[in-house]
């Protein structure tokens, strides 16, 4: 069933300020809430300091949907994001422990390790990693902002060196589901509370793509969950002065204002998700660091929702 509404205006992206980064890394000093985004969040300046220690993995996550290919530095492990997206979308996949133990053990992890990822800069391909190597149980999962590219001046000033990529040392990872503080949802979850008004759906994908305008593989019907609001990842971001395409994820002061002027409040219910799980990932992030309490993240997200002919969608019309 598709419910049609009539064609309204799409709210135009928050404006996203470059005010506060006159150096070359982001300055999220001046939040009150900055200590929060420890939690997910190693900024470059802080990586070589933390590469000094035994039980540090630094991952660079590839993809081919990546603008600009992620560099290795400082002999970092290469992640096929890929491969993860694809086995996370397999029936059971959530519930096949063999399955995940098996990759991250490959990759040098145990769950005691801490693990930096990052990406070329997008951010949301290193996110999915580290969401589901926390969920899965790693200590600390982090990750890189800024990605590869805000790595530069370490690069140019001799603190980090681009290397091969590195060579892992297989080592016994052991599944222990964290399922807190972002909370992972299935597609039943979200169909039994469609139309609950204590319930917040937030869409953080494009416009055009929440309107059901713009359609990407996979998805047959577009649109999105009947309900939701639409508050695209873009406006979670700082661009980055080299690479406009690349970002800085805000600092959580700036995401809860981000957050509060959209109307969201810090104790709503909110089940997040996107078209795949990537950004999505981030979103859920971004609204914790920003002190959001109850984040709920539906990994699987749209392509999962509409796959099901039996799940209804909501369309903006006219498409221009």
């Amino acid at each position: 069933m598709k419910i049609r509404l009539r064609l309204i205006p799409l709210a135009i992206a928050l404006a996203v300020s470059v005010l506060g980064y006159g150096s070359a890394f982001p300055d999220d000093s001046s939040s009150g809430a900055s200590a929060l985004s420890q939690r997910f969040l190693v900024r470059p300046e802080n990586l070589p300091a933390m590469l000094k220690h035994s039980d540090t993995i630094l991952l660079a996550a590839q993809s081919t949907l990546e603008i600009v290919p992620a560099g290795f530095v400082n002999n970092a492990i290469s992640v096929d994001v890929d491969e993860l997206t694809t086995f996370s979308e397999t029936p059971d996949a959530f519930t096949n422990f063999a399955g995940w133990e098996e990759r991250f053990g490959a990759l040098g992890i145990s769950t005691k390790s801490t693990v930096v990822v990052y990406d070329d800069g997008e951010m949301k391909f290193a996110s999915r990693v580290r969401f589901l190597l926390a969920y899965f149980g790693v200590r600390r999962a982090l990750l890189l902002n800024g990605g590869f590219n805000a790595l530069q001046p370490l690069i140019a000033g001799g603190i980090l060196f681009v290397t091969a990529p590195g060579t892992a040392t297989p080592a016994t990872f052991s599944v222990h589901v964290q399922d807190r503080p972002i909370h992972l949802v299935d597609q039943q979850f979200v169909a039994s509370v469609l139309g609950d008004p204590s319930v917040t759906f937030l869409d953080v994908r494009i416009p055009t793509e929440f309107a059901g305008c713009t359609l990407l593989p996979g998805i047959k019907r577009g649109g999105h969950i009947p309900g939701a609001r639409n508050l695209p990842l873009i406006n979670f971001f700082t661009p980055q002065i080299s690479n406009p395409d690349l970002f800085f994820l805000n600092a959580p002061g700036e995401l809860a204002s981000t957050f509060d002027t959209f109307g969201l409040h810090r104790h709503d219910h909110i089940v997040v998700y996107c078209h795949d799980g990537a950004q999505s990932s981030l979103a859920a992030m971004a609204l914790i660091d920003a002190g959001y309490t109850d984040v709920s993240l539906y990994y699987l997200s749209y392509l999962d929702w509409q796959a099901n002919d039996a799940n209804p969608v909501e369309l903006i019309e006219p498409c221009n």
